[in-house]
């Protein structure tokens, strides 16, 4: 074979060789052994998506068999863990339980106290606690233990036990109110939420924070403040030192005004509706309403009869009430706002009347001192509130 030739045949040879290796298919993906890792627990999902459903849990140290795709684990049965939640290691994997044989006992672990539900449901009634320690018998079912005398209890908070099983305790029966107001004050959180009504379902109307003395009586697991709204009786500890005298409210006069005063005044109102240079945020931006000057926790009342249609939070209005007035001197679609509330004591959907109050003076939000702002709305665009209460000097205590 001539040397040309030959050069040709090798040079072929090789582009084969080559492209034999492009074309060859690729050998699947071997599974490997993994434990779970860098948390307690880990949900087994049924899809590569965390809205899929949860087929259950794997604890800590759980050896698991199969593949990674992407960011997930897909397990040898098909099922599918979070990959961050996995490590490299060995052992027999676990399948997931659905649920555990009815008679094991468990112990309540992680937390003072666990309530036992009706249901297996955080929304169901209450039917009684259980202590820290305090064990049980039942199964688990997903994401809750079911207790073979009836009742469920959150499975994060069961651990397994061998100890003798206790019954949990009876939910607590109603109680009589107090005939006086005991003194209480916050304890074991560094703040608590102070409810419109005595349940978490109930509208959060302000916070009270660690250490902060507060009269009212013990209704079942509530305290039922004597200035509106109930605290959990569990962040409330007896409190031996006398409250701060509370000093006497300033009253809230009314006129012959569209919409009344909706607070008293120390003086000027400190910020009239307009375009301003925002002591906070530091930049020029409308000023859409009126701040009036006050103490904190003196009384806001309804500038108008109507219906409540907001009692909420945010960053910058702090805890705020919008009230929907209707038809208001021939203006159809008029509301107002109060803005920086310390504490509401009205809920959304509620009928309240002209002057009756809804609240009290506070600095929650971008506030640089105890007052309120005040809001009046025409088709949910804020106006001048002057067009309603008249001119701003004519506002006193």
């Amino acid at each position: 074979m001539r040397p040309t030739a030959r050069l040709l045949s090798v040079f072929a040879a090789a582009l084969l060789a080559v492209v034999g290796v492009l074309v060859a298919p690729t050998p699947a993906q071997a599974a490997e052994t993994r434990v779970v890792c860098n948390h307690d627990w880990v949900r087994v999902r049924s899809a590569a998506t965390t809205n899929s459903r949860e087929l259950g849990r794997l604890s800590r140290g759980t050896a698991v068999t199969g593949t990674q795709q992407g960011s997930w684990f897909r397990l040898d049965d098909g099922r599918f863990v979070a990959a961050y939640y996995t490590c490299a290691g060995s052992g027999r994997a676990a399948a997931p339980q659905a649920s555990t044989a009815s008679g094991s006992t468990f112990a309540v672990c992680r937390t003072p106290w666990v309530r036992v539900r009706a249901n297996a449901t955080t929304r169901s009634a209450e039917v009684g606690r259980l202590n820290q320690g305090a064990t049980f018998s039942g199964r688990k079912v997903g994401t809750w233990i079911q207790l073979d005398n009836g009742g469920h209890v959150a499975a994060y908070y069961a651990c397994a036990s061998s100890a003798p099983v206790a019954a949990p305790a009876p939910a607590p029966a109603p109680q009589r109110v107090a005939p006086s107001a005991a003194t209480h004050q916050v304890c074991r959180t560094p703040w608590v939420r102070v409810r419109a009504k005595a349940t978490t379902a109930s509208a959060e109307i302000g916070r009270l924070t660690e250490g902060t003395p507060m009269a009212g009586r013990k209704v079942g697991s509530w305290i039922q403040l004597d200035s509106g709204g109930a605290v959990a009786a569990y962040y409330a500890c007896a409190y031996s030192g006398a409250l701060a005298p509370v000093a006497a409210p300033v009253t809230v006069p009314d006129a012959a005004t569209p919409l009344r005063q909706p607070t008293g005044t120390l003086g000027s109102p400190t910020g009239p509706y307009g375009q301003r240079f925002h002591p906070i945020l530091r930049t020029w931006r409308l000023h859409n309403g009126i701040d009036i000057g006050n103490r904190a926790g003196e009384p806001i009342v309804a500038a108008e009869a109507g219906t409540v249609t907001t009692v909420a939070r945010d960053a910058s209005a702090g805890l705020y009430v919008k009230i929907d007035h209707g038809t208001v001197a021939g203006t159809p679609k008029v509301g107002s706002g109060y803005l920086h509330m310390a504490s509401a004591v009205v809920t959304r959907g509620q009928r309240v009347e002209r002057g009756q109050v809804i609240g009290y003076v506070g600095n929650t939000g971008l506030s640089t001192k105890p007052h309120l702002h005040f809001m009046v709305y025409e088709s949910g665009r804020p106006v001048n509130p002057e067009k309603y209460i008249g001119p701003l000097a004519s506002l006193h205590a």
